[in-house]
Parts: structure tokens; sequence; C-alpha cells
């Protein structure tokens, strides 16, 4: 008897199953949900500090990838006095998340953390880290360091005493190319131009970052607007500001260190 119950409420499923297929039962079959055309979230980018507009078209441009070492530079290693303002992105706080001398050769700052941020309006200074750029993603503990200011030209002085003495102004955290260490501190910084070229005599930093307490590099006889790898070190070397009696020096570097392997950074330095 429990058989002959059963069968004809399972036929009965089953026709009702069928009517509605075919569009009948007197009403209207429910509408088949369509996924929500959603659009992921726009990459952000944080910053930390902040910097004053530099206006100036064209713009000197130092820039420091984490991917070049300290006796080889990277294709994106600049330090150059013409980059067309045009290119030059400004994301926040006068923090800078692209660099380029064309279309073409763009280094943009996709997402992530601009750090150290500052500036006066002569120069902007800051980091990229902790996210995604051009060059491929930045570990927390690494960096693109970068300068933009106004380019100055000095003039060749002829003279013995024709010199200027240039101390410690900004900084960026020195970062371990290998990203094994945490961003250290530049603990000093000092430079001379010698006026008779004008050219670089001579710039030393100090740091401390993991284990090496007081590494530093020095750098003698070289151009001050250009790369060049001095003494076993790689400098990018260019003079910005407005007052070429009282001249910014920024200067880009990779050294070596006893045991952290290659450090890169940037220092601004203001000369009298």
């Amino acid at each position: 008897m429990q058989n002959s119950k059963v069968a004809p409420s399972t036929i009965s499923a089953a026709a009702l199953l069928a009517l509605a297929a075919c569009g009948g039962g007197g009403g209207d079959a429910p509408a088949t949900q369509q996924p929500g055309n959603t659009t992921p979230p726009a990459p952000t980018i944080a910053v930390t500090g902040s910097a004053a507009t530099v206006s100036a078209d064209p713009l000197a441009v130092v820039f420091v990838p984490h991917t070049e070492k300290a006796t080889v530079p990277a294709p994106q290693s600049i330090a150059h006095a013409a980059f067309p303002a045009q290119f030059q992105k400004v994301a926040t706080q006068g923090a800078y998340s692209q660099v380029g001398i064309d279309a073409n050769s763009l280094i943009s700052f996709a997402s992530g953390k601009i750090v150290e941020v500052a500036g006066n309006g002569d120069y902007s200074i800051g980091r990229w880290t902790d996210g995604s750029s051009s060059l491929g993603s930045v570990s927390v503990n690494q960096g693109d360091h970068y300068v933009l200011g106004k380019p100055l030209a000095l003039t060749r002085t002829p003279g013995p005493t024709a010199k200027l003495n240039c101390s410690l102004l900004s900084s960026t955290s020195p970062t371990a190319v290998s990203g094994n260490f945490a961003p250290g501190k530049v603990t000093n910084a000092a430079a001379v131009i010698d006026l008779n070229g004008p050219l670089l005599e001579s710039f030393n930093v100090s740091l401390a970052i993991g284990s090496d307490a007081s590494a530093s590099a020095t750098v003698t006889s070289t151009t001050i607007s250009g790369v060049a790898i001095v003494n076993g070190s790689l400098a990018h070397v260019q003079v910005m500001g407005t007052d070429a009696t009282h001249p910014l020096l920024a200067v880009g570097f990779t050294m070596p260190t006893p045991s952290s392997g290659d450090v890169n950074g940037i220092v601004v330095l203001k000369c009298q």
C-alpha cells in the first residue's frame, strides 16, 4: 500500500516540472540572476610626509632603483637635469609616483607606500616601498629612491678657494638591495664642490643598517651631473635649487656594506 501512495506523488512532481519548463502553470518563470559587473578597487598609494610643489619645467631628477647594484647601474639609474614636467606625476602631498624623460620611458609606482617625503619647493624627496612599480614588486625592506628639483647650473669660478662645502639636509632611509634587512638610517653625509670644474671634489656618506653600525662610502673627483662608478660605489649626482651661491646637491648612491650587501639611498645636501 505504501508503494501505491508514493508513485502518484512522484509522477505529479515530474509533471509539474515539465509544465514549468514549458511556461505553464499560470505564472512567469523566475528571472535568472545575472552576475554583477563589479569594478575592482583602484590601487592605492599611501604617503608618509609631505613636500611643497616643485614648480619648474624641465625638472632635475635623481632616481635610484632597487634593481641596481654598487657597480652595475640599471637602465633606470638616473641623474639628469632636463626631464619635462609633463611626465613627472605627483600622487598626493607632493609625493612623486612617476618619472620619465619621454612617454616611452616612464617609471611608475602603481600601489604601495611613498615614505620619507620631504621638500621645500626647490626639491622633493621620497622612497617607493611595500608595493608594485613598473620595475616589479618592491618589498617593505626595499626602496626605489627619488629626488626631483629645480635644475641649477653652476658657473666655473677659477681660484684655489673656489669651493662649496655641503652638509646633510634630507635623506631617505637606506635599503638593502637584497631586501633581507630592515631599512636603515643615514647618520652623516658631506660633500665639497670644486667650482674650478665645476666638479664634485668629494662626497662621503655614513649609515647604519642591519648589523652594520657604521658603513661608509667615499666618492672623489667626479661629475656634478650624471651617474658614475667611483671607488666601488655608484653615485647619481645632480645640482638643484635657485641660488648658485647656496645650491642643493642631490646624491643617490648604491654602496657595498660589510654585512648587509649592496645598499642604496638618496641624500640632499645644502652647500655654501
